[in-house]
């Protein structure tokens, strides 16, 4: 079905919040995962929620090498949690070794950063995640802390403000 690329990595494209899960079936398989994580913050505590939350480059997507031989490509693809594997041109879309690597080299030195989305204060946002996912929200402004934000949220009538991790907000749709 899909051929061998001894120095080349496949992309998967995950379900949400599925990504690591899937490392661990794509490795029980017998395949090399890769899911590029952002460092936790400097002042992070271990035991925070937010330090537990993944922190992913590219969320949705899982990066895998094939080993010569492999032909359970059934249980891959039927995976819970996979959508598909991403094709180019009639074949699987191959990144080369340098890539990664590189990738890997840069979120070890630490010169891969997240950028911080440019939201300004009355700016129409969505919340993703949390007790509040799916509420629409107004961008009110950035708190002290680097990850943390206020949003204007409609309750009952009226406008509360809430605070939320900036992670947890993006642009809405449309």
């Amino acid at each position: 079905m899909i051929g061998v690329w001894p120095r080349h990595w496949l992309v998967l494209q995950a379900a949400p919040q599925r990504e690591l899960p899937l490392v661990k079936l794509l490795t029980a398989r017998g395949l090399n995962p890769y899911v590029p994580q952002f460092p936790l913050p400097r002042r992070a505590r271990p035991e925070s929620v937010r330090s537990s939350r993944p922190r992913l480059v590219f969320p949705g997507y899982v990066f895998f090498k094939v080993p010569a031989g492999f032909t359970d490509w059934t249980a891959v693809l039927w995976g819970a949690g996979v959508r598909r594997i991403l094709w180019q041109d009639g074949a699987p879309a191959l990144i080369d070794d340098v890539f990664i690597e590189h990738l890997k080299n840069r979120l070890a030195a630490g010169t891969l950063v997240r950028d911080r989305p440019a939201f300004r204060a009355g700016q129409p946002v969505l919340i993703e995640r949390g007790p509040l996912a799916a509420v629409d929200a107004i961008f009110d402004k950035h708190l002290d802390a680097r990850s943390r934000v206020q949003v204007l949220v409609e309750m009952m009538g009226r406008r509360v403000r809430v605070q939320v991790d900036l992670g947890d907000l993006r642009q809405p749709a449309g």
